[in-house]
């Protein structure tokens, strides 16, 4: 099922050939979201995000992106599926109707939303490290889309060598993220991420969970530079997105992760998502 640009198709043969035309450039802004029950979870956080992102992106932000326009759009999604998931992973995207010309440098855009089911299941996957390319540890790399490719080449490096995720480094050689989302290392004295200065995708789950961290763990000093080796001294590592979910990491190398404290976490960082309806 999808939603495009306000209107809902039971497929992509379905649209019509005007609003097709959209696809045919990379899109501009790829943001996920997780809806409870057809409730966006975090919906104001969503929506200044994907506001910020746009305007980086010099495009005309049509006046009726409001607040409540994305919940009303998944509403009229799940009334068009009329049997939708209990918890929903939405995929939005953006695109330019047309490509920039001098004459009208800043366009119009168009936006597909596709539901998905959200896994909650109790994911464990082994790690490997990808070096063949690398991001910069700049705000550009904040960007989702900007490193989209770079991840898939990741994602192709690891399942072609038997692993089920990869890590991925900046351009100092740190750790930045992972193919499946943002990387949390839980250690003896604390929970450390990649700090947003490394190059760290900024999305608005790795920003709830940090918060979470600190408002109901009282947990400090979680963004932070980490070096390689760092991550082979966690007693626990795991990664977190709003497309793949929770997923627990039983070894990277030698380095065997117990995962009691992460699936802890994970129970209650879904009932606090819950909360943020």
């Amino acid at each position: 099922m999808i939603n495009f640009d306000g209107k809902c198709f039971s497929s992509f043969k379905a649209v019509p050939e005007e609003l097709l035309s959209c696809l045919n450039s990379l899109p501009i802004h790829t943001h996920h979201l997780i809806a409870f029950e057809g409730k966006i979870s975090l919906l104001e956080a969503h929506y200044f995000s994907i506001m910020a992102t746009l305007r980086r992106f010099r495009v005309e932000i049509p006046m009726h992106y409001t607040l409540n326009f994305f919940q009303e759009q998944t509403n009229l999604l799940n009334d068009f599926n009329k049997n939708p998931e209990d918890v929903q992973q939405l995929g939005l995207k953006f695109y330019r109707k047309k490509s920039p010309i001098k004459e009208e440098a800043v366009g119009p855009i168009c936006f597909l939303m596709q539901a998905d089911e959200f896994p909650l299941d109790n994911k464990t996957l082994d790690l490997t490290l990808y070096k063949d390319h690398y991001i910069f540890a700049n705000d550009y790399s904040n960007l989702f889309q900007t490193n989209t490719s770079l991840r898939e080449l990741g994602q192709v490096f690891a399942y072609e060598n038997g692993f089920g995720a990869a890590l991925l480094l900046n351009d100092h050689k740190r750790l930045v993220e992972s193919t499946h989302g943002a990387v949390f290392l839980i250690q003896h004295d604390g929970i450390q991420t990649p700090a947003l200065s490394e190059g760290t995708a900024n999305t608005v789950i790795r920003n709830a969970f940090i918060q979470f961290l600190k408002k109901e763990r009282e947990v400090q000093e979680v963004e932070t530079e980490i070096a390689v080796f760092s991550i082979q001294q966690a007693q626990e590592v795991f990664l977190i997105s709003s497309v793949y979910g929770f997923i627990h990491i039983g070894q990277f190398r030698k380095k065997k992760f117990e995962k009691e404290k992460s699936v802890s976490l994970r129970l209650e960082f879904l009932e606090y998502l819950k909360n943020q309806l």
